[in-house]
């Protein structure tokens, strides 16, 4: 079990002892009930928060049509928001506890002298940062250029559970969500993405075993998710 809790994120890796220890030194623990909302655009720019336990949904959201697009699924060792601290411009999103979550945060001023000390940290996040907006262009590309099927196929291939030893392999618990969620993930509704899942399950393509979401067949899976198109 580590000591530090900054040790299991992958944004602190390489840096040594000493410097992870100044910076578990200025940060404060947050906790969060499960449905709350942790921060809105406001207050993107305030501080910087590196979770540590359960799951934050990072969203942007149309406040007249109530429709809300999931950007980002956070769990322990991701962080945010990572926009606001690299440009120090507010952030049109909103984050949300999933489950009850535990969080570390520092003041943005503070967690930005730390990057311009610690080369490694700064790598770091340039390299978390490059992973996020790569995430962020798939979804986008997805919802241009993909049906509703195609885009849960392709949410449900990125989140097989490789831990799992099995010859039908699971869905990560990270993706053990409500189908609405589901729905907010790939920019859909949630009555959809239920009609989408019963199809697979008529097909052969998932099952739910245990209360948990498992691939029948890999091969008819990946043939959703590529041929499946508007």
């Amino acid at each position: 079990m580590h000591v530090n809790p900054l040790e299991d994120s992958p944004l602190f890796a390489g840096l040594g002892t000493h410097a992870l220890n100044e910076i578990a030194g200025g940060l404060i623990t947050e906790t969060w009930p499960r449905k709350r909302q942790i921060i809105g655009p406001s207050q993107t720019t305030q501080r910087f928060r590196i979770l540590t336990r359960g799951r934050v949904k990072i969203t942007g959201s149309n406040s007249q049509e109530g429709r809300e697009l999931t950007l980002w699924l956070l769990g322990p060792g991701d962080a945010f928001d990572i926009v606001s601290l690299l440009d120090g411009e507010p952030h049109a999103v909103s984050a949300w506890a999933l489950d009850e979550v535990t969080i570390l945060s520092a003041p943005m001023p503070l967690f930005r002298s730390w990057l311009e000390r610690f080369p490694h940290l700064r790598l770091a996040m340039h390299r978390y940062a490059a992973g996020k907006l790569r995430e962020l262009t798939e979804l986008a590309t997805g919802i241009a250029l993909h049906d509703t099927s195609a885009r849960l196929a392709h949410l449900l291939l990125r989140y097989i559970d490789t831990t799992h030893r099995s010859d039908k392999p699971c869905i990560d618990p990270m993706l053990d969500l409500p189908q609405e969620e589901l729905a907010s993930m790939i920019g859909s509704v949630r009555v959809v993405v239920s009609r989408a899942l019963a199809d697979m399950a008529r097909q052969g393509v998932v099952s739910v075993h245990n209360g948990r979401l498992r691939i029948e067949s890999l091969k008819r899976l990946l043939r959703f998710a590529g041929e499946s198109s508007v």
